[in-house]
């Protein structure tokens, strides 16, 4: 992705120090980094945590920032490895993320707590995939990253993720069939859940 003129001029300013330029370029994409931090962490404190703590080492180390990427692929690379660092520090003070999710307001007790039961199963077998498997299944199919970006901003060729991204899929189905019990009120034992 080629970026603006606007866009080059704001990481211009923004590597000479200008704090608001900075601000400027990061401004639009701030759900999406929390969005992505989020569905890796699966806690909002700790998400929001990380992002921030993200965009103060990108805004440290912009100065380092050549164009040979995307900026906002750059940042979310650095945004990935802060969420990986953390969640290897959780890992060895043997934490466990706490799943805090949103609950909508129109729905009766009942429908609340089937959702979250429905979430939590789906979050589970999300969490049970291996990460290189969970990434771009995580990026694409709930954040909405392009195969282009997620290539960037892990590292690979975009044959490699949309094979990745098929085999997290098919991976996650099998776990979802294997739940068909605990998934009764929501999907049939006759239905057969989708591969894509």
């Amino acid at each position: 992705m080629a970026s603006s003129p606007e866009q080059r001029e704001l990481i211009r300013r923004a590597q000479a120090g200008d704090k608001s330029a900075y601000e400027a370029l990061v401004g639009p994409y701030l759900d999406r980094f929390y969005g992505l931090a989020y569905q890796l962490m699966r806690n909002q404190d700790d998400a929001s945590d990380v992002v921030q703590e993200a965009l103060i080492k990108a805004y440290r180390s912009i100065g380092s920032f050549r164009g040979e990427a995307d900026f906002l692929t750059w940042v979310t690379r650095i945004l990935r490895n802060t969420v990986l660092d953390e969640l290897k520090r959780a890992v060895r003070r043997h934490e466990e993320a706490v799943e805090t999710l949103p609950e909508s307001l129109d729905r009766s007790l009942e429908n609340k707590a089937e959702q979250k039961e429905l979430k939590e199963i789906v979050h589970t077998a999300i969490d049970q995939l291996s990460p290189k498997l969970k990434e771009p299944l995580v990026m694409y199919d709930i954040e909405g990253y392009a195969y282009e970006e997620i290539s960037q901003i892990l590292g690979l060729n975009i044959g490699t993720v949309k094979s990745r991204l098929n085999r997290a899929r098919e991976s996650l189905r099998q776990k979802l069939v294997s739940q068909r019990n605990r998934l009764t009120g929501w999907i049939r034992v006759s239905d057969e859940l989708p591969t894509s």
